[in-house]
């Protein structure tokens, strides 16, 4: 049977003054952030979904990939 996909989440941050969004769900154990330019996951531990969303988009806006 196939399971339909997790519900995505939108996301935002500021970085230098610029607001930069992407998507974010949780997969299991794991979540991914995802943006027109890239995406990065880690696995979901004490810290809220949300925050670490936020983390891993600001690593992906110092990446240059937001």
């Amino acid at each position: 049977m196939i399971q339909p996909p997790p519900p995505r989440h939108p996301i935002t941050c500021e970085s230098d003054g610029k607001t930069y969004t992407g998507t974010y769900w949780v997969a299991g154990k794991i979540l991914t952030v995802s943006t027109g330019r890239g995406g990065k996951s880690k696995q979901v531990g004490a810290m809220e979904p949300e925050a670490l969303a936020k983390q891993l988009l600001l690593d992906l806006v110092k990446a240059g990939k937001a």
